[in-house]
C-alpha cells in the first residue's frame, strides 16, 4: 500500500496546526467542546431567530446550512465530516425546533437515504462473496447471532414482553449503515486494505438485506 499523503492531511487540518504541539492530541476534544458551546450559546439562540420569521423554507436552509458548516469544521480540526454531521444532527435533535425540523426534513431524508444506499449498492463487490461464500455468510450468521442475543438479554434486564423483545432484537441484529462510513474512513486511513474492506461492505450489506426477513419469520411463524 502506497503510504498516505501527510502533506495533504496537514493542510486540510492547519486549525490543528495552529495550536501547540502539546494540544495537539486534544484537537478531539477540543473540537467536540467547542461545538457544543456553539450549539448552546449561538446556533439555537441563531435558530430562534431565524424561527420567528414564521418562515419554513428559511429555518429547513439554516439547518442544513449548520450541518454543512459543522462538517467542514470538522474537517479543519482533521475529523471526519461524517461525525460533524452526525454530531450536528444530534444538537438539531435536541433542541426545541426537533418536531418541526423532522416534518421539514422527512423528504429530504428519504430522498438522501436513498441515493445512500443506492450508491453503497454500486460499490459492493460481489465477486468477493462468490470467491469467499464461507467466510461471508459465516461473519453474517455470526453478527446477526451475537447482536440478537445482546439485545434479547438486554430486553430480558429491562423486562420487556417477549413479543416486544423478538420485535426489537430482529429488527436491531443487522449492522448499522454508519459501518459504511467507518469502513471507507478506515480504508482511508489505511487501517483497512481494500480487499478486506470489501468484505467487510458485503458483510454488512448482507445484514441488513437479511433484516425483512427476519422480521417476516418472527411475525407469520415465532
Amino acid at each position: 500500500l502506497a503510504a498516505p499523503d501527510y502533506n495533504q492531511v496537514k493542510e486540510s487540518s492547519f486549525l490543528v496546526n495552529m495550536l501547540p504541539s502539546w494540544v495537539q492530541p486534544f484537537s478531539i476534544f477540543i473540537g467536540v467542546g467547542i461545538l457544543i458551546v456553539l450549539g448552546r450559546y449561538v446556533f439555537v439562540p441563531f435558530l430562534r431567530y431565524v424561527s420567528s420569521s414564521g418562515m419554513n423554507e428559511l429555518l429547513t436552509a439554516t439547518s442544513l446550512f449548520l450541518v454543512v458548516g459543522v462538517s467542514e469544521l470538522m474537517i479543519l480540526v482533521g475529523l471526519s465530516p461524517a461525525l460533524g454531521a452526525f454530531m450536528a444532527g444530534v444538537m438539531l435533535a435536541n433542541s426545541e425546533f426537533r418536531h418541526e425540523l423532522k416534518s421539514d426534513v422527512d423528504p429530504f431524508r428519504g430522498l438522501l437515504l436513498a441515493v445512500f444506499f443506492v450508491s453503497v449498492g454500486s460499490t459492493i463487490n460481489f465477486n468477493i462473496i462468490k470467491e469467499d461464500p464461507l467466510f461471508i455468510f459465516s461473519t453474517v450468521a455470526t453478527i446477526l447471532a451475537v447482536k440478537f442475543g445482546v439485545l434479547f438479554g438486554i430486553g430480558k434486564i429491562f423486562k420487556m414482553s417477549n413479543d416486544q423483545n423478538l420485535l426489537m432484537s430482529f429488527g436491531l441484529s443487522q449492522v448499522g449503515e454508519f459501518a459504511f462510513v467507518l469502513i471507507t474512513f478506515a480504508t482511508e486511513l489505511y487501517i483497512m486494505d481494500t480487499d478486506f474492506s470489501s468484505k467487510m461492505v458485503a458483510i454488512v450489506a448482507v445484514t441488513m438485506f437479511c433484516t425483512p426477513f427476519l422480521l417476516i419469520i418472527n411475525e407469520r411463524f415465532i
